[in-house]
């Protein structure tokens, strides 16, 4: 019966991540008003500007409610004039009106200025929020846990860090100063217009609440949703455009760019369609408002104009209604009423949608970080190079186990070479060794140091690392080498990169060393990008040399000559090989043949060869067409 194939690592991570994922949307509910108190938490370092900015604006409500009452009296003062001129008194003039006047321009400048400083303030409050919240997520990004990259896509990461941020600072706070302005507008006006004493005409303007109160917190249930779904979308546009971009070779190579085009319209129409549907539920409110707005004007313009009738044919009395100049004053409040409530329509398009990436930047920090640090075994200088595993388990997934009972010991100076299939778990005992994982039981050893009671930055401080995949960054050849250790001199860096013999071809670039690379290195071919990466690694001089396959995108020829150098530079340092060309690992000093997460056979490779066992297998089938099995 055949035997069932292992689960590669890969798959291992990815379900993994599938299962933290799943347990972080269970653990993490929708909570608005949780949301909201908690951005008022990051106001508080900027409370004095946030209370400058809310005092700016209800002074700026308080004249603007307070003027219309004034306009008011200046029309029914020149009504009165009207009148008395037509029964033939005095010629018509604004004198009995020149305070009310004073007044009325006093409180629409009071308004002007405390609008001006309303925006001055809050222009600046919002850049530093921008500022301060994107220095903590990049922060907090720092201590996260490498698990927490593996199931996050570099889309969604970009999308929360720029457009989330951007939209949390920018339009919350916007929002929650709107939100309290209206509410003194409203108060203002409600109380404005009782101090007419006509309840009749204040009755009408009310009755615009109860139902704009219902129609906003329906629309606001359903707009959330959709706000959210929005934002997600970005976040895969973003991770879309990056993985397109940053791989437009092999798109191009393999005739996949109707695919590309296909997957970005169907991202982008997603996208479009959740962000017509959040905006076009929220903007409902906006035209149905508006029509109650009118309908509530046109009232009171014609009970007001009833009134005024009753009273000037004697049918009502006399001092039950004042004149024109309180129609018009209702007008203006009855528009001071109701237009924050109208204006809520464009409130909750903008608050569901900030507290819909608000939840998404949340949710990043509130995400579980590395364990603190333990000095409590700090070592002083470098480490001599002694790396043990004691009985170490790990597994990504819990009900899936990947390495057990793993044991082994290398010795300072010596060369450890890991080989096995695919999923055996090569990666993962460098990644145990960094620390960019915690073993579940088990200990591993530095210097008969476990390595948890150290903290990373010390541990991986005696590290250097070469990986398959090469990462460079936008800077000068110089530079990128002395990424390894900050206060290397040109020196050791041109030293470094003769052995690894890169510095030939440095030299023959239009500046030399000072030679500016693209982003990620891509204006030099794949092999030098490799190269430059060793040279980075050996300029830090580490006690350990980790190589993942380090000489996979160099020629043959390149590759006997960094093999050469590579034998006398990892004199004195304990070195890591994880091969898949098991030509190059014949002189390391022992070798790890690991199967299932464990260490099936382990000697040189004469002694190896000799016990015909998993190794010899996988050695003759890299010359022959033979594939060993996994199992």
């Amino acid at each position: 019966m055949k035997k069932k194939a292992p689960v590669p690592e890969t798959e291992y991570v990815s379900r993994y991540s599938a299962y933290r994922k799943e347990r972080n949307d269970e653990q993490r509910p929708e909570n608005a008003k949780g949301t909201v108190i908690r951005f008022f938490s990051l106001i508080r370092p900027h409370a004095f500007s946030m209370a400058l900015v809310v005092f700016s604006a209800l002074g700026s409500t308080v004249c603007n409610v307070i003027a219309p009452d004034y306009m008011g009296r200046v029309i029914d003062a020149v009504q009165r004039s009207i009148e008395l001129r037509a029964k033939g008194g005095a010629d018509i003039t604004f004198a009995a009106a020149y305070h009310e006047l004073f007044m009325l321009a006093l409180f629409y400048g009071l308004a002007a200025v405390f609008s001006f400083t309303q925006e001055f303030f809050s222009a600046g409050l919002s850049q530093r929020l921008i500022c301060s919240l994107r220095g903590e997520i990049n922060g907090k990004l720092s201590r996260l846990p490498l698990s927490y990259f593996d199931r996050q896509t570099k889309g969604q990461i970009i999308s929360r860090v720029i457009n989330d941020i951007e939209n949390v600072s920018s339009s919350l706070q916007s929002s929650i100063v709107t939100i309290l302005t209206s509410l003194v507008q409203v108060v203002g006006s409600l109380v404005m217009m009782l101090l007419t004493r006509n309840w009749q005409m204040t009755l009408i303007a009310i009755c615009l609440v109860p139902v704009s109160s219902l129609l906003s917190y329906f629309v606001s249930r359903k707009s959330k949703v959709w706000f959210r779904r929005y934002w997600n979308s970005m976040g895969d546009l973003n991770g879309h455009i990056e993985e397109m971009y940053a791989g437009h070779t092999l798109v191009r190579m393999f005739g996949r760019e109707d695919r590309s085009k296909r997957e970005f319209r169907e991202i982008t129409e997603t996208l479009g369609h959740n962000n017509f549907m959040a905006n076009m539920i929220a903007g409902v409110l906006n035209p149905v408002l508006s029509l109650i707005k009118n309908l509530n004007s046109v009232s009171i313009f014609l009970f007001g104009g009833y009134l005024y009738i009753g009273v000037h044919f004697g049918r009502l009395p006399a001092g039950s209604f004042s004149g024109i100049g309180q129609i018009t004053a209702f007008l203006s409040y009855s528009g001071y009423f109701s237009s924050p409530i109208i204006s809520l329509s464009k409130i909750i398009n903008s608050l569901q949608s900030s507290l819909a990436s608000a939840e998404r930047v949340f949710a990043v920090l509130d995400e579980p970080e590395e364990p603190a640090d333990n000095t409590e075994n700090e070592p002083d200088g470098p480490s001599g190079g002694l790396v043990e595993f004691r009985n170490v388990d790990f597994r990504y997934v819990p009900e899936r186990p990947l390495i057990e009972d793993l044991n082994l010991v290398a010795k300072p100076g010596s060369v450890t070479a890991i080989v096995g299939p695919t999923g055996a778990g090569k990666t993962t005992i460098v990644n145990l060794l960094m620390r960019f994982y915690e073993v579940d039981s088990g200990a591993i050893l530095l210097d008969g140091t476990d390595i948890r009671t150290m903290s990373r930055a010390a541990l991986r401080g005696n590290f250097g690392m070469v990986l398959q995949d090469t990462w460079l960054f936008k800077g000068t050849v110089r530079d990128n080498i002395r990424y390894g250790r900050a206060d290397a001199t040109d020196e050791e860096i041109e030293t470094a990169a003769k052995n690894a013999c890169i510095y030939d071809y440095i030299m023959s670039l239009p500046k030399g060393f000072d030679t500016v690379l693209n982003e990620d290195g891509t204006n030099v071919s794949q092999g030098q990008r490799q190269l430059i990466t060793i040279a980075r690694a050996l300029a830090a001089d580490p006690r350990v040399l980790i190589l993942d396959e380090a000489t996979s995108s160099v020629d043959t020829k390149t590759e006997q000559k960094i093999q050469a150098a590579m034998q006398t530079l990892m004199v004195g340092r304990t070195s890591f090989v994880i091969a898949h060309r098991l030509s190059t690992i014949q002189n390391a000093d022992q070798i790890l043949v690991m199967k299932k997460g464990r260490i099936v056979e382990q000697g040189t490779h004469e002694s190896l060869l000799k016990a015909d066992g998993f190794y010899a297998l996988l050695y003759h089938s890299q010359f022959t067409d033979g594939i060993p099995p996994e199992d």
